[in-house]
C-alpha cells in the first residue's frame, strides 16, 4: 500500500467520523438552535457531487466515501426538516443547480473546491450571527480540523486542487465555528440568567 493510499483511507475515516456527532446530538437533544439547515442540505448536494466527481476521475476512495456520507447527511436534513422555510429551500435549490451546471460545463472540480463554502459557509454565518448555539455539536467541528488537514494533504500529494481547496476552506470554517461556540458558552451565564429570572 502506497503512502498516498494510506493517507486517503485515513482521511476517509476521519471524514465519516465527522459526520456523526451532529445528527446524534440533534436526535438525542432535539435542540437545533444555531444549526444551519441550509448547510446540512448543501452537504447532501455536495456529497452527491463528490460522488460524481470521484466516478468521473477514477477516484474510488472519493466516490465510496461520498456514498457513505449521504446517509448521515440525509439523517441530519430529516432531523432539521422543521427548520426549512421558503428561503432555505430556494437557497439549497440554487446550490444544487450550480453543481449540475458546473458538471455540464466540465468544471465540476472547480465547483467542488468552492463547494465547501456552501456546505460550511452557512453554518459559519449562522454561528457568527446567533448567540444561542446549543444545537451545534463541537465534536463535529473538532474532527473537521483533522478532516481538513488529512484531505488537504492528500490533495497536495495527488495534485488535486479540489481537495486542496476543500481542506483549506474547511479548516478556516472549523476554527471560526469552534471559536464562536466557545465564546457563546463562556458568555452564556451573563446573558441568559437575567432573562430566565425575569420570566
Amino acid at each position: 500500500m502506497s503512502a498516498a493510499t494510506a493517507l486517503a483511507l485515513v482521511a476517509s475515516a476521519i471524514f465519516l467520523i465527522r459526520l456523526m456527532p451532529q445528527p446524534l446530538r440533534l436526535w438525542r437533544t432535539g435542540v437545533a438552535a444555531g444549526v444551519s439547515p441550509v448547510a446540512s442540505a448543501n452537504a447532501v448536494t455536495s456529497a452527491s457531487a463528490w460522488l460524481a466527481y470521484g466516478v468521473l476521475h477514477g477516484l474510488p476512495v472519493v466516490w465510496a466515501v461520498s456514498v457513505c456520507a449521504l446517509l448521515p447527511g440525509l439523517w441530519t436534513v430529516g432531523l432539521l426538516r422543521r427548520e426549512f422555510g421558503r428561503a432555505e429551500t430556494v437557497a439549497t435549490g440554487v446550490v444544487a443547480c450550480v453543481f449540475a451546471l458546473s458538471a455540464v460545463a466540465g468544471v465540476l472540480g472547480v465547483a467542488l473546491a468552492l463547494g465547501v463554502l456552501v456546505t460550511a459557509g452557512p453554518q459559519v454565518w449562522r454561528a457568527l450571527r446567533q448567540s444561542d448555539l446549543r444545537g451545534i455539536a463541537p465534536a463535529t467541528w473538532g474532527v473537521a480540523v483533522a478532516d481538513a488537514l488529512s484531505w488537504g494533504i492528500y490533495g497536495v500529494v495527488i495534485a488535486d486542487h479540489a481537495l486542496e481547496g476543500y481542506g483549506a476552506v474547511l479548516l478556516v470554517s472549523a476554527c471560526v465555528v469552534l471559536g464562536r461556540v466557545a465564546w457563546t458558552r463562556r458568555t452564556a451565564p451573563a446573558t441568559v440568567r437575567p432573562s430566565v429570572a425575569g420570566a
